[in-house]
């Protein structure tokens, strides 16, 4: 069973346009698949005839098949689009030190970036990534079930998909309970979405009930399979060399897969035969699967079903005109597209005429398709002729009451010419713009062929302008799950739409004679395109963010989170950053207000920043009056300027080469957080970061000092002075000078030392110091309220300088712990056992062992989460850690 037909070598068209290989390519990886040209026009001509819809379900960023994607989509030229329940908010981030709602902004962003590559759309839930769950049980309750389905049914109904694939089963076997979860919603929506009785309320809010045709599951162990397997399963090659790509579908979608870099998911793009899979589990439209779509009518006159005899039967007329038009381009195509342009412009015309005598009596899925096909049309008329927009901002950051020039910029770069082109912006609501200035239109109205026309306008941000938040961050979390706001039209978006979108009209001349613009195909052109910056990297070249709109002034504390240990009755510093974006500058002051039994000093600050882009860093300190009190303390910071405007809030940029660039905000504030906590006396820790975390600052705050070792100082085991070593998340797998270096921390240790390791998720290779098995599929406990046993009570660790128990557990967020040892020799020593409920004793969380004068521990706790959330016990606990004194470990040894 075969996805595609076998190409034959008949022409250079047919063998590029299917997909294989008449004779080779030259590489074209390096050149983008959308915009203007032989593959954009390629690619385009593959989507133009028949209607194909897909959706894929599953629940998290990399659970998608993008072999499958990329196959369908860039293969095929099917519409596809990959529902994730959650934007990854809760894993690990091997790239920096987002988390939480910063790490799901990444993820959505590698998730786009991947889209690009293989082609498909993207939509979410409001579902919340809490972390590793073990049961789909679990996961509906921390997400309702009702709910979520809810939001995977309004997916369905707005994408109309005939055909959806689930990536999960819906049973223990995904492992995952997020997983499970995602399976079962996958299948329960393909049954619900179609019953206009259930969610009712979303009819009225623009959408239909649509009822897709098949269900598939994809063979997850066939995602990189050379061979068929013999499981029931539909074979999709991926492995066919594609023309137009210079490579295969699978090499492409394996590129789209390594855009999830917080993830570690590079993957080699293997050349050679490859298939995935899919296995058909529901049919509404016979169960014989020897094509995906088997049954599934997805010619263009299927779209004319829903209609009376009278407009089906004249609508399909001008349907299979357009057919006609589309052959007729596709034996045009070649390394020129340029001559396939009259058909596709003769195709555009019997779309429009289908779509005006039809009329109101329209169907959706009618309206909705020809619409596709009508967008589709136009981007290859454009590719094909060399006619592309682009709108850029002269700003990339924009603040309320600001001017900007942006520059809408329509280049002919083909051979027709362009006739009477207008330009106009569409701007959100209280916004205005005036054209100040033309270039590079003739005197006759004309853009002559390879010259560009220059739109210039300013544009006006009032002052009252929201700033840039994505739409599911205006509102708080509730609990596990985003909160859409009330316009239905973004709910399931990935992010934003831009703010400001130019689109250019004009007419065609294929001679230049301004004539031939009144005929119909001619006539009536339009492209847009949204807004952006575009700047120079003196050493990279060209690059592109997004242009956002933010505070004029923002204000953020560092620390925002301080742990305060209870026996200190002294005073700590926090800095306050004020950044101005105005283009004047900022004059103002700012003031921290301190709860009850506290102190500031100094009261307020002010500031005077006289230019854009500029910042003050200032220092405040804090203290109490009298007695240290246990518990959470606020400390709100506000900023009022001259003009009497009062900002308290800040802002981070998020911005990694491979995604765009998105702001996420938080209030002015510090939470100090007093806990009784001690650190042994003459303490000093090296910190060897690994792929990110908030260990250095939290050590800081329990009162010990810590270094930071760079490659140089692991290297040449320069650790002179130190007690302690630790070693942060994932380090031996991201720190390849650590890897050669495992000698120098390990005689660090011998020589009186303590080491603690974090958790790895490969193996601790040459750091170990005797057999230590660590890996992906290592024990973990997801459950955070997971009774803890301490196995050795007097053990240093869990008496010195702080007695820890039960409550030292209490309060921990997300989970225990992960990767954790699931085997070791007989020289360590486990501490703990914990587990997860209904499931075995796991001892592996948490090994010391003698090495030479010193000590040694791996631990499995995820104590980097309970430092974002200044969780006390983990503290006491990892004070503890790092106080460890290998004589007292030896004693404790010997007595043992």
């Amino acid at each position: 069973m075969v996805l595609s037909k076998t190409c034959s070598a008949r022409t250079f068209v047919l063998s590029v346009l299917l997909g294989c290989s008449a004779f080779g390519a030259p590489d074209l990886r390096a050149q983008r698949l959308d915009g203007t040209g032989t593959v954009a026009s390629g690619l385009l001509l593959r989507q133009m005839d028949g209607v194909k819809r897909v959706l894929m379900i599953a629940a998290h960023p990399d659970d998608e098949d993008t072999g499958l994607l990329t196959a369908l989509a860039r293969g095929r030229g099917a519409e596809t689009a990959y529902l994730a329940l959650t934007r990854g908010d809760g894993g690990q981030n091997l790239i920096g030190p987002e988390l939480w709602e910063g790490l799901g902004i990444v993820r959505t962003g590698e998730l786009l970036a991947a889209r690009e590559l293989d082609g498909g759309r993207q939509f979410f839930t409001t579902a919340f990534d809490y972390g590793y769950s073990k049961s789909a049980q679990e996961a509906l309750s921390v997400w309702p079930q009702e709910e979520l389905l809810a939001e995977v049914v309004w997916v369905v109904r707005s994408f109309r998909p005939h055909v959806i694939v689930s990536v999960f089963s819906g049973t223990p076997a995904d492992g995952h309970g997020q997983h499970q979860a995602a399976g079962i919603m996958a299948r329960e929506a393909f049954s619900a979405a179609g019953d206009p009785s259930r969610f009712s309320e979303q009819l009225e809010r623009g959408v239909d009930a649509w009822e897709p045709l098949k269900l598939y599951q994809t063979s997850r162990r066939r995602f990189f399979s050379q061979e068929p397997i013999s499981d029931g399963s539909l074979d999709v090659p991926t492995g066919v060399h594609d023309p137009l790509l210079g490579r295969s579908l699978l090499q492409l979608s394996r590129e789209s897969r390594s855009q999830h870099r917080s993830q570690d998911m590079g993957a080699p793009q293997t050349q050679g035969p490859q298939v995935t899979g899919v296995i058909l589990l529901e049919s509404r439209v016979g169960d014989d699967a020897q094509e995906i779509f088997e049954g599934v009518d997805t010619t263009l006159v299927g779209i004319t079903v829903d209609l009376s005899d009278e407009n089906a039967s004249v609508a399909q007329g001008y349907l299979e005109a357009y057919r006609g038009s589309v052959r007729a381009a596709t034996d045009a195509f070649g390394l020129d597209p340029m001559p396939m342009t009259k058909h596709l412009l003769k195709a555009r015309t019997q779309l429009r005429m289908a779509r005006e005598f039809v009329g109101d009596a329209a169907s959706t899925e009618f309206s909705s398709a020809l619409a596709t096909r009508l967008e589709v049309t136009n981007r290859a008329i454009y590719a094909a002729a060399g006619v592309s927009f682009d709108v850029r901002s002269v700003d990339d950051l924009l603040v309320p009451g600001q001017t900007v020039v942006v520059q809408a910029q329509l280049w002919n770069g083909g051979g027709l010419t362009l006739i009477g082109p207008e330009t106009e912006l569409s701007l959100p609501v209280g916004w205005t713009s005036s054209l100040v200035e033309v270039r590079g239109v003739s005197a006759e109205g004309t853009i002559a062929p390879g010259d560009l026309a220059v739109f210039t306008y300013q544009v006006e941000v009032p002052v009252d302008a929201n700033v840039s938040r994505q739409y599911y961050l205006r509102e708080p979390r509730n609990g596990a799950r985003y909160v859409w706001p009330d316009e239905s039209e973004l709910w399931g978006l990935p992010r934003n739409p831009e703010l400001v979108k130019g689109t250019a009209t004009f007419s065609l001349a294929l001679t230049g004679d301004s004539s031939e613009s009144l005929l119909p195909d001619y006539d009536h052109n339009e492209i847009s395109s949204d807004w952006r910056y575009v700047g120079v990297d003196p050493a990279f070249g060209e690059f592109e963010k997004p242009v956002l709109v933010v505070p004029a002034v923002s204000v953020s504390v560092t620390p925002s989170g301080l742990t305060w240990p209870q026996s200190d009755a002294g005073s700590q510093e926090v800095s306050v950053v004020i950044r101005s974006e105005a283009e004047e500058g900022s004059r103002g002051s700012v003031k921290i207000s301190a709860p009850e039994g506290w102190a500031v000093s100094p009261m307020s600050q002010d500031f005077d920043l006289k230019e854009s882009s500029s910042e003050s860093s200032m220092s405040f300190q804090l203290r109490p009056e009298g007695a240290v009190v246990s518990g959470r303390h606020i400390f709100e910071v506000r900023a009022q300027t001259e003009s009497g405007e009062v900002y308290d809030e800040g802002y981070a940029l998020i911005d990694y080469e491979h995604i765009k660039r998105t702001a996420l905000y938080s209030e002015a504030s510090a939470t100090v957080s007093v806990v009784p906590v001690e650190v042994r006396s003459g303490v000093r820790v090296g910190y060897i970061m690994g792929s990110g975390d908030s260990g250095p600052e939290a050590i800081r705050q329990m009162g010990a000092s810590v270094e930071m070792l760079d490659g140089t100082r692991v290297r040449d085991g320069d650790f002179d002075g130190l007690s302690t070593i630790v070693l942060g998340v994932r380090a031996y797998e991201t720190r390849a000078d650590l890897q050669s270096a495992s000698a120098q921390v390990l005689d660090f240790a011998r020589s009186g030392g303590t080491v603690i390791v974090q958790y790895n998720r490969g193996t601790l290779g040459s750091l170990a110091p005797w057999d230590l098995t660590v890996g992906r599929g290592s024990p973990r406990v997801s459950d955070e309220t997971a009774p803890v046993r301490i196995i050795e009570p007097d053990a240093p660790i869990f008496t010195s300088p702080n007695r820890i128990g039960d409550a030292d557990f209490d309060g921990w967020v997300q989970e225990r712990g992960l990767y954790f040892a699931s085997g070791w020799d007989d020289r360590y020593t486990p501490l703990l056992v914990l587990n997860d409920p209904g499931e075995e004793p796991r001892f592996g969380s948490m090994l010391a062992t003698e090495v030479g004068d010193g000590v040694f521990v791996y631990t499995g706790l995820s104590f980097f989460r309970q430092w974002a959330d200044q969780v006390p016990g983990a503290y006491r606990f990892f004070a503890n850690l790092i106080s460890l004194d290998p004589k007292e470990w030896r004693l404790f040894s010997a007595r043992k």
